[in-house]
């Protein structure tokens, strides 16, 4: 794996980094902290808005607080752990054929994974724009 990540490491994040993957949808989003009463942001505790919460039981991708562990203990980069993580779940899930949703508008944010996700599926398969149906983004 761009061989910085031993195979049997890979696999075993990757497998781990895959949730309720038996669902026809997988949601995609921002993941965002809990706000503590003195304003102050504890990530390791998502919030009420993070898609993590919002997900439901489909399919999603999470490396939680191990995204920037696994950056540092193989020393890759966020480029890096894109292509790695976000990108084969991505073509998992087409190939799959699931459903494709965001939690929050993937255009309403600067460079960020989430970004990059739907310009992926646009490039990568055809994708050309998001419908919004109720709390959802839905790639179109």
């Amino acid at each position: 794996m761009n061989g910085k990540i031993p195979v049997d490491d890979f696999k075993k994040i990757r497998a781990e980094s895959m949730q309720n993957v038996n669902s026809d949808t997988i949601t995609l989003g921002k993941y965002k902290p809990t706000v503590n009463p003195d304003g102050t942001l504890d990530w390791t505790i998502p919030g009420n808005d993070s898609y993590t919460v919002m997900v439901g039981d489909t399919t999603y991708f999470s490396l939680g607080n191990d995204w920037d562990v696994i950056k540092s203990k193989y020393n890759i980069t966020a480029d890096d752990m894109f292509d790695l993580f976000n990108v084969p779940a991505l073509d998992d899930a087409i190939k799959s054929g699931k459903e494709i949703r965001f939690s929050h508008d993937p255009t309403a944010y600067g460079e960020c994974a989430l970004k990059k996700e739907w310009q992926y599926l646009k490039d990568r398969f055809g994708y050309t724009r998001l419908k919004k149906i109720g709390d959802f983004w839905y790639a179109k």
